[in-house]
């Protein structure tokens, strides 16, 4: 069966047409996921994947990428569980930190990078730094920031854009940050 029929009837609420496409794009996003690094959410990364593409099949844009749009869908939960993974270790670090038998230079303070982050943020013009929080702080859409702003998305792109190449300038003596995701 045609992937366009599947997404057609997946957009019309089709069981069937979803189960096809879960057992066609399973694969392909386990793939894409391993090919990222994400460890062992994978199974689950791939679970929320596909739950919010049933819950967004009625929103679903016939004329663009399903492809794309499945694993931005995938990226976007890959990235949130870097987070929760990145956050929980830095939890672990801090309780080392009370830990008397550890040297104070035995472990690096991620609070002053985070600041240092946050204060990169802060110095962009109201319109970048508006786009750049609601996506990547708040999670948005390209569409959802659109709706929020009142802005056309290719607008909100290139903000994004703006923001993202100030903040590399800002930030390029701590390059090793960009191993994870800016929030």
């Amino acid at each position: 069966m045609n992937t366009k029929l599947l997404v057609i009837g997946l957009k019309n609420s089709n069981v069937r047409a979803f189960s096809k496409l879960f057992e066609l794009y399973q694969p392909k996003i386990k793939a894409f996921l391993r090919s990222k690094n994400l460890g062992a959410g994978v199974d689950d990364v791939i679970q929320e994947t596909f739950i919010t593409l049933w819950n967004k099949r009625e929103a679903i844009d016939l004329t663009r990428s399903f492809d794309a749009y499945v694993l931005t869908i995938a990226k976007n939960y890959a990235l949130k569980a870097l987070r929760k993974q990145l956050s929980d270790e830095i939890d672990a670090n801090n309780a080392d930190i009370q830990d008397p038998s550890l040297a104070p230079g035995d472990f690096i303070d991620l609070r002053y990078y985070e600041k240092r982050i946050q204060s990169s943020v802060n110095k962009l013009p109201p319109q970048p730094k508006a786009v750049f929080t609601l996506k990547r702080q708040q999670g948005m859409s390209t569409k959802e920031v659109a709706l929020e702003l009142d802005i056309s998305p290719k607008t909100v792109e290139n903000y994004m854009n703006k923001a993202l190449t100030a903040l590399r300038k800002d930030l390029k003596d701590f390059a090793w940050l960009l191993l994870f995701p800016l929030f």
